[in-house]
């Protein structure tokens, strides 16, 4: 039985269901309902279960008050470390600050005396290098003196350096008398020959890569006339041999290039920013301004339309790079100046930016009358104007090779290319221009499609079209092509709006570019809008002449007929006017939309009733008829 209880409290679950069940069926063997069952056993059982449940909780009590009682102990005693270990650092942090006011008046003390021994120790060292500049000084002032061979030691040169450095400074002082002119000419000599052996040092030091000897060379050049000269050197060493490669991408190379020297840079010189804008200079005149003529020098010796397309589209790409390279070393921080880099691409874009406008208007203009001049090639017949001829002369011999004008002489692919064109140059446009000019060439290119696709194009091809619209009194049905023409126009009206509104507007937004090029475009659009109301009324007046032309041949006596049978058929008159005029209409909603086909319609329909209201009061009737 204890073995029993105590299995079920040593479990991780105490159920005491299950451990009354359990002591239950261990008590009878299962056996509850049988006759000879005893409850007094299971009640034995249940109190000796009981008893050992109780002394198990006793046991556990006296166990937790130990394990109390060493809780406390051990509180007590880490209560009493931390105390002490407070003591111990309070004790420690007044002893440091102690020792930090100690260290504080004894640096002062430091400090003070070090002053002192500076102010007696550099009086001291200033009069030993008057004294040794004297000593130097007197023997350039000895006519006698053989000083050519002075300081020709290269162990000494830097000692040699800072002595001629001082001579040079005292000589300056003396005034031009003909007693100090030898020593001056002399010391000037020599001045010169020290400079240029610090600057073969430090060359030398440089291709042996020896920060060191630079660094200390750089030092004693920044009190000589010659320091530009060791920056220059540097600059000019650095860059030797880098852009040799003709295959070398010269945009990405130079931000790798300041990469690789901006370190040294820094580590060698005391204003590492002027040499760096000065290696940038160089780069820019010496490097980058011929690599760019060379690329566009020549497409200039034969100025042709194909070199000239292509000397705008290497002015753009080039321009675009040295924009984006310019962008890219700002990031570095290469100049405090903004505008650094941005007037080192001018300089070297100057002279290709002020001819740009020029070149580029004229190549559109140029390459838009050749897309013209192909487009009548292939229509059989030339744009171009002959001498003494006039465009209605034009018109006239045209319409001479053709019995009616053609509707592929509408091309939309001739739009298409205008408009590619177009687009090309105000990319190139909006890169290369800025400002007010900006805005001008914007306006002048639009003005010129205007022209080419609007006045030469659309509105020619419109005039013929016109002129190609039978008589009012045609004999045969006339075949009108002008609502083809209405088409054709309109969809090529729509392609220069679009364009307009979503490609030029917004960058004339606000000047008064914008104004000037509304005007012009709505003066086009009117001249076009003119012509297509004048082609409408015309061919309007030929279906109905024709209409007019056919009714005529019903005679007036058609409802009066003799006998008294009435007339339930359409006459063969009407049946070939209303033929007539089904094909027209559907030709007409075929290529018409809109209030536009809604108003011709009505002018139509109101011309048709009124055809028909006078033909039929010419005619007789009687009750049949």
């Amino acid at each position: 039985m204890e073995d029993l209880v105590l299995a079920s409290l040593d479990s991780a679950v105490f159920d005491v269901d299950n451990l009354i069940e359990n002591i239950a069926y261990k008590s009878t063997d299962g056996n509850v309902i049988n006759e000879n069952f005893d409850p007094y056993v299971l009640e034995g059982k249940f109190r000796q279960a009981m008893s050992i449940l109780q002394d198990c909780q006793v046991q556990t009590e006296q166990n937790i008050k130990h394990l109390e009682e060493a809780c406390e102990k051990e509180r007590n005693t880490w209560a009493n470390s931390v105390a002490q270990l407070e003591e111990l650092y309070q004790s420690t942090y007044t002893g440091q600050q102690e020792l930090e006011m100690r260290i504080s008046v004894i640096s002062t003390k430091v400090i003070q005396i070090g002053h002192q021994l500076e102010s007696k120790s550099n009086p001291r060292q200033q009069l030993v290098d008057a004294r040794t500049t004297a000593k130097y000084l007197e023997r350039f002032l000895d006519a006698n003196d053989d000083v050519s061979l002075m300081f020709q030691d290269a162990s000494k040169l830097e000692q040699a350096a800072h002595i001629i450095h001082q001579l040079y400074n005292v000589l300056q002082e003396l005034p031009d008398e003909a007693k100090f002119t030898d020593a001056k000419n002399k010391v000037k000599e020599r001045y010169m020959a020290i400079e240029e052996d610090l600057l073969l040092e430090f060359s030398r030091a440089q291709v042996r890569n020896d920060k060191k000897a630079m660094k200390k060379y750089i030092k004693l050049l920044s009190k000589f006339k010659g320091h530009n000269d060791c920056i220059q050197n540097f600059i000019t060493d650095c860059l030797k041999g880098y852009f040799d490669n003709p295959n070398i991408d010269i945009f990405n190379s130079i931000p790798q290039l300041f990469v690789k020297v901006s370190e040294l840079i820094n580590e060698l010189f005391d204003q590492p920013e002027k040499v760096t804008e000065r290696l940038i200079i160089t780069v820019y005149m010496e490097k980058l301004a011929p690599y760019v003529r060379d690329q566009l020098e020549p497409y200039l010796r034969d100025p042709g339309l194909e070199n000239m397309e292509k000397y705008l589209q290497t002015l753009y790409t080039l321009h675009k790079k040295a924009t984006k390279l310019s962008h890219d070393l700002q990031t570095q921080k290469i100049s405090d100046d903004p505008a650094f880099l941005h007037k080192l691409n001018q300089y070297v874009f100057k002279t290709y930016l002020k001819t740009y406008s020029e070149y580029e208007l004229s190549c559109l203009e140029e390459k838009f009358q050749v897309h013209l001049e192909r487009l009548e090639l292939t229509g059989g017949q030339r744009r171009m104007k002959p001498t003494g001829l006039s465009i209605t002369d034009i018109i006239q011999q045209r319409l001479l090779n053709t019995d009616q004008v053609d509707e592929s002489r509408f091309s939309p692919d001739l739009a298409a290319a205008l408009l590619n064109d177009c687009r090309t140059a105000m990319t190139r446009i909006t890169t290369l221009s800025e400002g007010t000019e900006a805005s001008e060439n914007i306006l002048q290119c639009f003005r010129r499609l205007l022209n080419a696709l609007g006045s030469q194009h659309i509105d020619t091809e419109l005039q013929y079209s016109l002129q190609a619209i039978p008589g009012p009194e045609p004999k045969q049905e006339p075949d009108i092509r002008f609502f083809q023409a209405i088409l054709q126009t309109n969809n090529s009206i729509q392609l220069i709006e679009r364009y307009f509104v979503m490609d030029i507007a917004p960058l004339l937004l606000g000047t008064q570019q914008q104004t000037v090029l509304l005007q012009s475009k709505e003066k086009v659009f009117g001249q076009l809008e003119e012509l297509i109301n004048v082609g409408v009324d015309k061919s309007l007046s030929c279906i109905i002449g024709y209409a007019r032309n056919i009714l005529n041949e019903q005679k007036r006596s058609d409802f009066k007929p003799e006998s008294d049978l009435s007339i339930y058929e359409c006459s063969p008159i009407c049946k070939r006017v209303v033929r007539s005029i089904d094909t027209q209409i559907t030709r007409l909603e075929q290529n018409v939309d809109g209030k536009n086909l809604i108003g011709i319609l009505n002018e139509f329909g109101l011309r048709f009733h009124r055809l028909i209201i006078d033909h039929v009061f010419k005619f007789e009737y009687n009750i049949s008829g």
